[in-house]
């Protein structure tokens, strides 16, 4: 783990922080692209299993897929993602993501017969399943372990914030051990693990996110997703947010608050995201979320006027 007095790391692609693109160019050999699959799931924490209503902020019409066809064959789905990889950035390999709900909620065989389409096809170099840390089957886990073998899998795990009152006040209905569980199981299973978290919660304050920061450390996540909050028509949180009872972050302190967070993160953790954003007809708030560029752009300014990078202040987190 690093410390204050370190020297900057040398991260693929250069920069302060671990990239994801680069990271993957020097793990695969060339770029690559992930393209969102839609699996037809469903969510325990909407149909009462789990719980009702679902997270405060997720709406399901932010998780359908952009690349071409919203449902069907997953070959169908998949070829569509590659032309629009080809198209974008010029990428000839992809990485399956399968993203709607709870990409773990179904008869194995089921989940068997999709994961295995996916990962089968000779341009997926990896196989990403994002779902709940509590809903995941030990016959799934010994699935994925399987295709494992085969190409690398990542389990992408929404943690949001490593304290258990503020998941309580998302309806996230299940806890940060639910989590750590998960990815001691995961990691037993031979698979990888990608974190998603949310920076600036209403009511989170430095001291949360040093929690959150030291989560992750501790429990050694190859990857992080970072959000910052938005508003989705629809959704729970937009109620809230109408009545005024929320106040959003202005991109200045989420700029700042996420380069403090970077510079807590262990340096060998890919940073996948910085930044969250839904489909514009639902966005509410905030406007300076549907500018990516600018909001990395600022991030990364804010890192090097600070002189900071990633890892440089991941000793400060212990003991958090």
């Amino acid at each position: 783990m690093a410390d204050d007095t370190a020297s900057m790391p040398r991260f693929p692609g250069g920069g302060r922080f671990r990239r994801l693109g680069p990271a993957l160019a020097k793990r695969f050999g060339e770029r690559v692209r992930k393209v969102t699959l839609r699996g037809g799931f469903g969510c325990p924490n909407r149909d009462g299993r789990v719980g009702t209503g679902g997270c405060i902020f997720c709406s399901e019409l932010a998780l359908l897929p952009i690349s071409g066809p919203i449902d069907g064959p997953i070959e169908r789905q998949m070829e569509a993602g590659l032309d629009l990889a080809r198209r974008r950035v010029g990428a000839e390999k992809i990485i399956a993501y399968f993203q709607d709900n709870t990409a773990t909620d179904g008869p194995v065989d089921e989940l068997s017969d999709l994961y295995r389409t996916a990962i089968s096809h000779p341009r997926v170099v990896a196989l990403s399943v994002g779902t709940r840390p509590d809903w995941i089957a030990d016959e799934v886990y010994h699935l994925l372990a399987k295709l494992a073998e085969i190409k690398p899998v990542y389990l992408e795990l929404g943690l949001q914030s490593a304290d258990d009152d503020t998941l309580r006040a998302l309806n996230r209905n299940h806890t940060v051990a639910d989590f750590e569980r998960a990815v001691e199981q995961a990691h037993q299973h031979g698979l990888e693990v990608i974190a998603h978290i949310i920076l600036d919660l209403p009511g989170e304050e430095k001291n949360h996110r040093l929690k959150t920061a030291a989560c992750l450390n501790r429990n050694r996540v190859e990857g992080v997703k970072i959000h910052n909050l938005h508003v989705l028509d629809g959704t729970p949180l937009a109620k809230t947010y109408r009545e005024g009872m929320i106040e959003i972050s202005s991109l200045d302190g989420y700029v700042q608050m996420t380069a403090d967070f970077i510079c807590r993160l262990d340096p060998g953790m890919i940073i996948h995201r910085l930044t969250g954003e839904g489909p514009a007809s639902l966005m509410l708030a905030p406007e300076w979320g549907r500018d990516k560029r600018r909001i990395r752009s600022e991030i990364e300014k804010a890192l090097e006027a600070g002189d900071s990078w990633q890892g440089k202040r991941a000793g400060s987190n212990r003991g958090v």
